[in-house]
């Protein structure tokens, strides 16, 4: 009971306020208007009774409708309004869950970016220092070729420099060889000519009369390169002019001298000294 009183405190104090100024009518009535002697049915004073509860009842009832109305008109808006707040929250919520999905993705993007980039400058990474080692080895391999070769091309040279110094050591011994022999066959083939030479002058000698056995002359003879006799000197006279005179005579009618056909033999006959004597 107290429970409704305190949730219906309006419409108990409107129904308060109904039932004193309808016992205030009533005793006004009664003292100002009421017939000298008034005999009322127990069924109408009943019926009048009946009439006004029922009034106050209904009063009451619309009150109580209005209030209820009111309070569910409020509810709906409260509940509107909650609604609208739950709306804006879940709103709200839906678009800090998406700024924060957005943010997620582009963290995950510069995240991916990141990862990517990082992965590009390792492949660089690796790539530079694949390059470099490999430029390392070239140049290591490159080294050891030019190294090879320097030695080979040193082996070479020494190989060429150990030949040519053999071919040369040959040639050397060749031409000494050459040299001897050739100086061995010069020297007879001049001193085959000298005697020829000195034979063939003795046989164009004519000594003077007289004992000249122990007479000597040395003439110097110059002769064209056939062996013409082109000049006779005596350098060492007998000291007998006749003796030196059929001397000079001799080495004349003998010419030409019989001197090599090699034009190198020759040279040496074309100054030449010989001695003449009876002897």
């Amino acid at each position: 009971m107290f429970d409704w009183v305190k949730e219906n405190s309006t419409a108990f104090v409107v129904a308060i306020i109904f039932h004193l100024i309808f016992f205030g009518a009533l005793f006004f009535n009664w003292q100002f208007d009421k017939p000298e002697k008034i005999v009322l049915q127990q069924g109408d004073i009943i019926q009048v009774t009946s009439v006004d509860a029922n009034s106050y009842e209904a009063e009451i009832k619309k009150i109580e409708d209005q209030k209820q109305a009111k309070k569910r008109k409020a509810r709906a808006l409260e509940e509107k309004k909650k609604k609208k707040k739950q709306e804006q929250a879940r709103r709200k919520k839906q678009q800090k869950q998406k700024a924060a999905e957005l943010k997620r993705r582009k963290a995950a993007e510069a995240k991916k970016k990141k990862a990517a980039k990082k992965k590009a400058a390792e492949v660089k990474r690796k790539k530079a220092e694949a390059k470099r080692k490999e430029e390392k080895k070239e140049a290591e391999q490159e080294k050891l070729r030019l190294k090879e070769q320097k030695k080979r091309q040193a082996a070479e040279q020494k190989r060429k420099a150990e030949a040519d110094r053999k071919r040369q050591t040959e040639i050397k011994r060749q031409q000494a060889q050459e040299k001897a022999d050739w100086e061995r066959r010069s020297k007879g083939i001049i001193n085959k000519h000298a005697a020829l030479i000195q034979n063939k002058i003795r046989a164009n000698w004519r000594r003077p009369q007289g004992d000249y056995f122990d007479f000597q002359c040395r003439v110097d003879i110059s002769l064209s390169p056939n062996g013409d006799v082109l000049s006779v000197k005596i350098v060492e006279s007998s000291g007998n002019i006749p003796f030196d005179r059929s001397c000079e005579t001799a080495v004349r009618k003998s010419s030409p001298l019989p001197v090599p056909s090699e034009r190198a033999l020759s040279k040496e006959f074309e100054r030449m000294r010989i001695k003449l004597t009876p002897r």
